[in-house]
């Protein structure tokens, strides 16, 4: 079955080449989120990681930042054992938990200075979406951070313009994949992406209390972007 976690599971060389090439733009994306987090307060962090997978792209960027606790969630089993080793060198605690992050995020009584999703949210209806940006608001402490990672149709681009765009320049762009690693990325996309437009990321994120929003990269469909919770 073709589930997000299947996808990682059984396609495991897919998800190295894709970040190996750079095909969603993970460096410049993460160098924009390692700006964000060290412009962040002068003092140890908690942090929530949404959908952590195996945690290769922000172990070392935590490993350079004084963090004083990550928790880590994520739905596969075999993304958090990998997730263990990468982040085995950090000085913090580190807690890994696997589940559904939406479910997580409802039931955890903890409270963070940071929350970080990366490329997990387009997975969720528009409805899962506002309870995802609501209940990060419930766990962050006053002035507290979410920092997002995700894609984003243009404005005035529906669901199925977008998913014809973005898997042609899969297509068209993504050569180091082989032809069967591309059409089961491709079936991946067209199966399970459900981005909003980033107005109505935007909005969402007003709507559950963010007051501050920044954009800290846009790469065509790929943002990061960081939202405020007030103090």
């Amino acid at each position: 079955m073709n589930t997000p976690e299947a996808f990682f599971v059984n396609s495991w060389n897919v998800y190295n080449k894709l970040v190996a090439h750079n095909y969603m733009f993970h460096r410049e994306i993460y160098a924009a989120v390692e700006r964000s987090l060290g412009d962040g307060p002068a003092r140890p962090f908690a942090l929530l990681d949404l959908g952590c997978g195996d945690a290769s792209r922000l172990a070392p960027i935590l490993k350079r930042l004084d963090l004083a606790a990550y928790r880590g969630v994520d739905l596969a089993g075999p993304a958090l054992d990998l997730a263990a080793e990468n982040l085995r060198e950090l000085a913090c605690p580190v807690d890994l938990r696997q589940g559904d992050m939406l479910d997580w995020l409802a039931d955890d009584g903890g409270r963070y200075d940071a929350v970080f999703s990366s490329f997990a949210l387009h997975h969720l209806t528009a409805e899962k979406k506002q309870d995802f940006f609501r209940h990060c608001a419930e766990r962050l402490r006053p002035g507290g951070r979410l920092l997002l990672i995700d894609v984003a149709r243009d404005e005035g681009q529906d669901l199925p313009a977008y998913l014809d765009a973005y898997c042609g320049t899969m297509a068209r762009d993504w050569t180091a994949l082989e032809a069967g690693e591309l059409d089961f990325a491709i079936g991946h996309v067209r199966s399970y992406d459900l981005p909003e437009t980033l107005d109505g990321l935007l909005g969402m994120a007003e709507q559950a209390g963010f007051t501050e929003a920044r954009r800290l990269g846009q790469y065509t469909w790929h943002h990061a972007l960081s939202f405020g919770k007030p103090a």
